[in-house]
């Protein structure tokens, strides 16, 4: 797939970076505490819709802060819905742009960036985080430079974000072809499913058995545990200095 592809398409958080990393989580034993914040900014949405009486039985347990988002701005209730709807979607824009900051690199992403980059190919990036936190990211990491494609981040209209295929038709660079001449790099099925609805080529990464036991049960071709595998697979990677 990546000998055919004139362009790479890459899902931010999970192949690129650990998106929504605690404060001072890095790499490796005793590099700082571990887990998420996404939990912890799924309670501040839920508190909204609890406090202004707009619930979702639905979302009960839910710490999927996107999840959450995308059910309250599709609810079609209107008045104090649309008010908490829109507060929901404001909350988690500022939790994004802080979350920016100290996200951590997804192990051998951006020596893969750069050695793709450097044979030629383009690159574009489809998220469903916020366009600002998508490139404020990309920059922290050194390779916002690198991406000569679009940088697609979260449509104000959630019902556009991925699996709509929407953000892909998007990022796909016409000089490198058609759809299949692009390759779509994801974690998650909503990925899987958004590459599909274009007729795009699909890699699967995730750094846990079970995501990759999910992309695999969803039919993803080729699943791979780290990035590291994508830079081996690009030939003569060892002849270039990232």
């Amino acid at each position: 797939m990546l000998s055919e592809a004139g362009c790479v398409v890459l899902d931010l958080d999970g192949p690129v970076v650990r998106f929504f990393a605690r404060p001072g989580a890095g790499e490796g034993a005793g590099a700082g505490p571990p887990g998420s914040v996404a939990p912890d900014i799924a309670r501040d949405l839920h508190d909204i819709a609890r406090l202004n009486g707009t619930v979702l039985p639905e979302l009960d347990g839910v710490d999927d802060p996107h999840r959450i988002l995308t059910a309250h701005d599709q609810h079609p209730g209107t008045g104090v819905w649309r008010r908490v709807a829109l507060e929901i979607r404001d909350t988690l824009d500022a939790a994004e742009w802080k979350a920016a900051e100290h996200g951590v690199e997804t192990d051998g992403a951006t020596d893969f960036i750069r050695a793709w980059r450097a044979r030629g190919r383009h690159l574009s990036v489809a998220s469903n985080n916020h366009p600002v936190a998508v490139a404020r990211v990309l920059e922290r990491l050194g390779v916002l430079d690198r991406v000569d494609g679009p940088v697609i981040g979260r449509d104000r209209d959630t019902r556009l974000m991925k699996p709509h295929p929407h953000p892909l038709k998007l990022a796909m660079v016409p000089a490198a072809g058609g759809p299949k001449r692009h390759v779509m790099i994801g974690d998650t099925r909503t990925d899987l499913m958004t590459a599909r609805a274009v007729g795009m080529p699909f890699i699967g990464y995730h750094g846990s058995p079970q995501g990759r036991e999910l992309l695999e049960a969803a039919g993803a071709p080729v699943v791979m545990e780290s990035m590291r595998e994508l830079l081996a697979a690009l030939p003569g990677t060892a002849r270039w200095r990232l």
